[in-house]
């Protein structure tokens, strides 16, 4: 098998229900022929997180950096807290609960390689609901992220792509809007299923996006904004009548 880039797997504990030590083990294993591998462990504080536990586990491997938050922040401000800990050229998100098969990581991958992308996300979604996937494929290529932002799921981006984002509220949701707007290429796929989420008609999932109507015109008025290439009108100059 061929050698894998330099990796960075970030974890954000919101309390103790954590399997962190679970997952760390997990990921070591699929992942062992990664040039270099670390874990960055962000607690944010939320409830009881147990750090203790967590600070034993760091002590023990190298490769584990633990990080608390003073405040809890939430899950958006601390992937981009862990964004700029990380020291990887990739970055993947798990979640603390072992709900994402980190097996799946070396095929996203070999897609990101091969097709020159800058962020692939796993769809953890039910074979049997097509109506499901057809629907979150069509608001994703529109930049909107039904799933909320702390259970988006398995994700892989670049680590120099995810640090020029700004740190605001949403950013999981509008990542893929977000990572668009600077140039870069984004891709799905299709990730083992541990975890079925509960079944929404189509009528639910649909009265639920237009809440994020509001949200997704401020993110793209303020992509606008930020984006690297959008380049300000040329200046009118102003002629007076004497």
């Amino acid at each position: 098998m061929l050698e894998l880039p330099k990796l960075s797997l970030v974890i954000i504990v919101h309390d103790a229900s954590h399997r962190v030590e679970h997952v760390v083990a997990e990921a070591s294993t699929a992942l062992r022929h990664a040039a270099a591998l670390e874990f960055v462990v962000i607690d944010d504080a939320s409830g009881e997180s147990d750090h203790g536990r967590l600070a034993r586990l760091a002590a023990t491997d190298d490769r584990i950096r633990l990080y608390r938050q003073s405040t809890p922040t939430g899950g958006d401000a601390a992937s981009w807290r862990a964004g700029n800990l990380a020291r990887g050229e990739w970055i993947a998100t798990l979640a603390a609960d072992g709900r994402d098969d980190p097996h799946d990581i070396p095929d996203m991958l070999c897609e990101a390689e091969h097709q020159g992308l800058t962020l692939v996300e796993g769809i953890p979604l039910d074979p049997r609901c097509r109506w499901k996937r057809a629907l979150f494929r069509a608001f994703r290529r529109a930049g909107i992220e039904l799933a909320d932002g702390d259970s988006c799921g398995l994700r892989l981006v670049k680590r120099e792509a995810l640090v020029a984002l700004p740190s605001i509220d949403k950013l999981q949701r509008f990542l893929p809007l977000l990572i668009r707007r600077r140039g870069g290429q984004t891709s799905s796929y299709r990730v083992n299923l541990r975890a079925p989420s509960a079944h929404a008609s189509p009528w639910q999932l649909a009265a639920g996006s237009l809440g994020h109507a509001r949200d997704w015109l401020g993110m793209w008025w303020l992509s606008r904004r930020w984006h690297p290439s959008h380049r300000p009108a040329k200046r009118r100059m102003r002629v007076y009548a004497r």
